[in-house]
């Protein structure tokens, strides 16, 4: 899948049902684990700053409603930016506001009605072959980009909320190759954005593991090599512990090696994505 909207084309390797299936579980398994907790882990603060456990999953509502809204443009053939002067960090606060304080049930509710239906709706896009794009964050792409992009954010914040209540979630191999993938096409906008044209390995170790490539040139391209990358070259480590890290949840240079530039550059961008 290719998006030609504007900058530079992003192409990913990815299969829509597989991705799909991945979000069911992932919101699944989410869902039975904040329907157990209790006020006082409401209140807990989570690992974004200022954010208590409750806040966040008011967050994961407002996305939700959100891939509703970019759902229901899709299948109206919509070229209408939905997020036009989005800020990963102002953005999330303002649309907070007005959630805060409201009955967690409820949260939860429309957390799992909205799921249903944005899942029943990406599957009939996928069955018709309908290769429309949508808009994110990081400007249009695919439409099941968008999809991954909400996997890539209900699965950090689910460890956001979950890991400081002690109650950290097995990591799920299909999950966490996804957002892995989804991170590279993040690092991919904000290189292309710049003007540099590199490739990234990015080798990701344990029960997890997978190898991914990013190439940035005229199109940000994340795939799979045919063959695994070396030891030199390539960022590589723990794949929940470098995922995270990438995206402003620890050191990547800590905790990951590989080229130092890159790992400068991709652990600036994960401090800046840690508002999102």
């Amino acid at each position: 899948m290719t998006s030609r909207r504007q900058g530079a084309p992003v192409r990913v390797d990815v299969d829509p049902p597989t991705l799909l299936d991945a979000l069911e579980r992932h919101r699944a398994r989410l869902l039975g684990s904040l329907g157990a907790l209790d006020d006082a882990a409401w209140a807990t603060p989570s690992r974004c700053a200022g954010w208590s456990v409750g806040d966040v999953v008011a967050h994961l509502r407002w996305g939700t409603d959100v891939g509703l809204e970019l759902v229901r443009r899709v299948e109206g053939g919509s070229g209408e930016r939905l997020f036009d002067g989005f800020d990963p960090r102002a953005t999330p606060e303002a649309e907070l506001a007005p959630l805060r304080g409201l009955d967690p049930a409820e949260h939860l509710a429309a957390i799992r009605a909205g799921t249903a239906t944005l899942l029943a709706a990406a599957r009939e896009l996928a069955a018709r072959g309908v290769e429309d794009e949508a808009d994110t964050p990081l400007g249009w792409v695919p439409w099941p980009l968008a999809f991954n992009h909400l996997l890539w954010d209900s699965w950090l914040h689910e460890r956001d909320v979950l890991l400081p209540l002690g109650m950290a979630p097995d990591p799920e191999p299909a999950e966490v190759r996804l957002v892995g993938s989804y991170q590279l096409v993040i690092l991919g906008a904000v290189l292309s954005m710049f003007g540099m044209r590199t490739t990234v390995d990015l080798r990701l170790e344990g029960t997890c593991g997978e190898a991914q490539r990013l190439r940035v040139g005229d199109e940000v391209v994340v795939d799979h090599p045919a063959e695994p990358p070396g030891e030199e070259g390539c960022i590589r480590g723990d794949a929940v512990a470098v995922i995270e890290a990438m995206s402003g949840r620890g050191d990547l240079a800590g905790l990951a090696r590989g080229p130092e530039p890159m790992l400068q550059i991709a652990g600036a961008l994960g401090r800046r994505l840690a508002g999102m």
